[in-house]
């Protein structure tokens, strides 16, 4: 019996420490191995014309941040931005394709069609100001693909009503 605790605990043990490292301790100048050893692998990587990459980090169980993680050519950190925020979200703008707003904010949380308008709807959820909990939606026209619309509701509020 404690073999196969011993067995099911150095599998997720990993997985768990990745869970909860913190994007903090991720600084510029860090090695690409460092980084996937204190938060494991990306969900997402992106590579770039410059020979740099992009790794994408979802994390909590609500998708409230998303982490990109910017490698050089050289494979050292860059840069480490939590997207999920207004300053990323404020830069969507009508007419993008799914591959720009996919870039810039990460997996959505949920993506659903609406055979009414034709549209494919992606949602998110995040923190404002650290402590609203809000929606994020953006529908794009499925024909061309193209964003047409955005949307954001404040989900926690006293009486239950999106705002």
């Amino acid at each position: 019996m404690n073999t196969i605790f011993s067995r099911c605990l150095a599998l997720l043990l990993p997985a768990l420490l990745a869970a909860c490292a913190s994007f903090s301790a991720v600084n510029p100048g860090a090695s690409a191995r460092e980084v996937e050893t204190l938060m494991g692998a990306p969900a997402n990587v992106w590579k770039n014309a410059d020979g740099s990459e992009v790794w994408e980090y979802p994390r909590g169980p609500f998708g409230v941040e998303t982490y990109m993680v910017t490698l050089g050519p050289d494979r050292a950190v860059r840069e480490v931005h939590q997207v999920l925020s207004n300053e990323y979200i404020s830069k969507l703008h009508v007419g993008m394709s799914r591959d720009e707003v996919r870039r810039l904010l990460g997996r959505p949380r949920d993506i659903g069609f609406s055979g009414l308008n034709d549209e494919e709807i992606w949602s998110w959820r995040y923190r404002e100001a650290r402590v609203r909990n809000m929606e994020l939606y953006v529908q794009f026209d499925r024909p061309s693909g193209a964003l047409k619309s955005i949307s954001r509701f404040q989900i926690d509020t006293s009486d239950g009503k999106r705002q």
